[in-house]
């Protein structure tokens, strides 16, 4: 039985989306128990009775300072689930809470696999034949050539053994496609990257990414995240276009219409509940960041990759490779 822990406080629709989401999974998953971490008087009696619920009274605000909220905040539910995978208590844990205090609770509380210099957030982006991981989104602003190796070899890993792609593509995002190109951390990284025993495909330019080019993107957190919110912000501003065009005639209605399907599949392609959520790799344990508006299918999607990282045993392939560099 595997025991995956969620925070049912965190995001934007909690706890409803949290309880009506688990109340589901109780019913359709039969080799997973659940743990939820957040306040009592508010969960007691709103879920079935196999689902464990721990008290956390404590809250994390948005604005708060993640390194301040480690020192201060023990009795968040994202404090009391990274205690209970300290403890061994819980397999995994998912939360689409505060990413920031997440990252640094799981960082600092945890501590990082042994061969790991720098734990890294990685997320999937979606691209014309399918998707692809970039790591780091946010986890560290700056990275030195050594952490962007790492991340290769991880994303690598991890793209494979999880979402089972064979020899996954591994490239480094720079501002040209030729060697010379890139700062000294970029370049230093590359042939850290190119020495290793993974497929690396070399440097990745901005408008190449979204082309199928890779499976894994490495590069700092600080362009990651950059990257990360630019796409969402791209996906919605298509959207939004896209329904005022429709708006805008009955020739334009009855062609949607037409293309229902069509925009529909695209819709969901773009949408990142489908991915779930980020990972943070390189910690000793198996944590998974939400987005903040996550509805019950990223939620879903969330556990269901909890699940199969540790039954593939991801951090340990993760330590064991890193070993053997």
């Amino acid at each position: 039985m595997i025991r995956i822990g969620i925070d049912a406080m965190g995001g934007d629709n909690a706890p409803g989306v949290i309880l009506d989401t688990v109340s589901e999974l109780v019913r359709t998953v039969d080799d997973v128990q659940f743990v939820l971490m957040g306040r009592e008087d508010i969960l007691k009696g709103k879920l079935p009775e196999v689902v464990e619920i721990v008290d956390a009274p404590e809250v994390i605000g948005a604005d708060e300072l993640p390194s301040i909220a480690f020192r201060k905040k023990k009795r968040t539910s994202i404090a009391v689930g990274i205690e209970l995978q300290k403890k061994n208590e819980i397999d995994a844990f998912v939360s689409a809470g505060n990413t920031g205090a997440f990252v640094a609770f799981a960082t600092l509380g945890l501590g990082k696999l042994q061969n790991v210099k720098k734990a890294g957030l990685a997320t999937f982006f979606p691209t014309k034949e399918g998707r692809f991981l970039v790591i780091d989104v946010g986890a560290n602003a700056e990275a030195k050539a050594e952490h962007l190796f790492q991340y290769g070899i991880m994303g690598s890993i991890y793209t494979e053994e999880v979402m089972k792609v064979r020899a996954p593509r591994v490239g480094i995002l720079s501002i040209g496609e030729e060697e010379i190109k890139g700062n000294s951390v970029i370049k230093e990284a590359r042939e850290l990257l190119k020495s290793a025993e993974i497929n690396f495909v070399g440097n990745i330019e901005g408008h190449m990414i979204l082309r199928d080019v890779c499976d894994v993107l490495v590069c700092d957190g600080f362009v990651g995240n950059s990257l990360l919110k630019f796409g969402e912000g791209v996906v919605n501003l298509i959207m939004e276009l896209l329904k005022e065009g429709i708006s805008t005639s009955l020739k334009a209605k009855f062609g949607a219409l037409l293309m229902r399907d069509t925009l529909y599949g695209i819709a969901r392609r773009m949408n990142y509940d489908e991915v779930g959520g980020a990972i943070i790799l390189g910690v000793k344990g198996i944590d998974i960041v939400c987005h903040g508006r996550s509805g019950k299918q990223a939620i879903k999607n969330a556990v269901q990759l909890a699940v199969e990282c540790k039954r593939r045993d991801v951090n340990r392939v993760i330590e064991q490779r890193l070993g053997q560099v």
